[in-house]
């Protein structure tokens, strides 16, 4: 027979089993990371479909230009 999952996670913190929850020091730690990204977010650019993305993309290219996947040999 199968426990529901909710059903499963009450019996858990009932039983005192702790293998479902998080710790405080684990919670600490996830935030101490994603904080500083939700800070920072980043803007999104809006693209045509089927096009290659956003002009904006073209800066993360090097010098030398993007070579689309379709055009490139491997064996070269």
């Amino acid at each position: 027979r199968q426990i529901p999952p909710y059903q499963r996670l009450l019996s858990a913190a009932l039983d005192g089993d702790h293998d479902l929850f998080a710790t405080q020091g684990t919670i600490d730690e996830a935030w101490r990371i994603v904080d500083p990204i939700l800070g920072n977010a980043t803007p999104v650019y809006p693209y045509k479909r089927g096009t290659w993305g956003p002009k904006e993309a073209d800066r993360l290219a090097p010098a030398s230009g993007w070579i689309p996947p379709h055009m490139h040999d491997p064996i070269n």
